[in-house]
């Protein structure tokens, strides 16, 4: 259908100022929507009332869009340099009884995605419809139920949190984390720890996890593992060099339509230290505090994963405090005995003498090329 010869639209004309503000021109739709990166969204918004539901997994299956009449208006392209490919940037649909239009796309610069459209999917964005029409609250309620559907995607994901020229915004990508066998690759005190972590982060929508020690000891590894545990969660990684973003008043919004993550901050040592007057990073435990457990808890029902490598003294003790921590635990070298029994299970015959960490047991025959380092002496020679 062309929706810019329907009946639910109305031609208008635009005022718009020229070069250095002197020159004022009329301009007509079919000139202004064209122009616009999307067009479909800026002509719906401007003539319909709308759901927005992009943060939320809302997919429609290629067998649904069959009821549906796709508008032809506009052609929108992007280009992903990565793949050489273009795509479609924006779908638009109408559903003749239901009377309702459905804002889809094809997003090929995300792996997440890309996994969408191969499940023979499409990521719905914006659900518009006449407000006047009195059937409008049964239409949208038979849209949701009948076409619309959750996407639970069957590999582990993770969100980034980066900043384009439009703001915050989130990124998510499909990750293949490594498999791991509880019993093999941590020592045996962290097989309960981690029960109680997955049925915690599944089942809570508050509180802080902290986990910390040696570096090698298997805890990204287990935070990418994770995330497949917990599949009703979004797991958000936030760079180290944008936690400061935690206190941006634009973060807060971020999360308001991403309730119900978990937050993972990597190596953040240096933020969630104890606090003192001079310490820059205040306001950023002042941030975790009030998300995962203040005022802020109820509304955006988030919790944080920490880690880091220094002594767990040097932490706030505000997140130490009981009912706020989920748990907290520290990495150690594997115990020699279950470091030998590993080797034995990956088809080593190779034996370790003192505990190891995992990467170095689990990257043994990795040959590493490193410069020679001469022995310093002290004294006259």
């Amino acid at each position: 259908m062309k929706l810019m010869q329907s009946r639910f639209y109305n031609p208008r004309k635009l005022l718009s100022i020229e070069g250095n503000g002197t020159e004022v021109k009329v301009i007509n739709d079919d000139y202004f929507y064209p122009s616009n990166d999307n067009p479909f969204e800026s002509l719906l918004d401007d003539i319909l009332s709308s759901i927005y539901v992009s943060h939320s997994d809302l997919v429609i299956s290629e067998h649904h869009l069959q009821d549906f009449e796709r508008c032809t208006d506009f052609y929108p392209v992007k280009y992903n340099k990565n793949t050489n490919q273009s795509y479609a940037s924006e779908l638009c649909y109408f559903h003749p009884a239901l009377e309702v239009f459905i804002l889809a796309d094809t997003n090929l610069s995300n792996e997440y995605d890309k996994h969408i459209i191969e499940d023979g999917l499409l990521r719905v964005s914006n659900v518009y419809y006449e407000s006047s029409n009195p059937n409008a609250p049964e239409n949208i309620k038979n849209l949701f139920e009948t076409y619309l559907q959750k996407y639970q995607s069957s590999e582990a994901k993770v969100s980034i949190l980066l900043k384009d020229s439009e703001g915050l915004v989130l990124k998510t990508q499909g990750i293949k984390p490594r498999p791991i066998e509880l019993e093999l690759m941590y020592n045996d005190d962290f097989v309960p720890v981690h029960q109680h972590i997955k049925a915690k982060l599944t089942n809570d929508s508050k509180g802080v996890l902290l986990l910390h020690g040696v570096a090698g000891s298997g805890k990204t590894n287990y935070i990418k593992w994770l995330t497949s545990q917990v599949p009703n969660k979004q797991f958000v990684f936030i760079p180290t060099n944008m936690i400061n973003t935690l206190t941006d008043p634009g973060f807060m919004s971020l999360l308001i339509d991403n309730k119900n993550s978990i937050l993972v901050l990597e190596d953040c040592e240096n933020y969630i230290a104890e606090r003192t007057a001079e310490d820059i990073n205040t306001d950023v435990v002042s941030s975790i505090l009030n998300i995962a457990d203040g005022m802020l808890s109820d509304i955006l029902e988030c919790q944080f994963i920490c880690t880091f490598n220094s002594d767990l003294s040097k932490v706030d003790s505000a997140l130490l405090r009981k009912g706020r921590l989920i748990a907290e635990y520290k990495f150690t070298p594997l115990d020699t005995d279950k470091a030998n029994e590993y080797l034995r299970s990956i088809g080593h015959d190779k034996l370790v003498y003192v505990p190891t960490i995992l990467a170095d047991l689990t990257n043994m025959d990795e040959d590493s090329y490193k410069a020679p380092v001469k022995e310093t002496k002290i004294g006259f020679v």
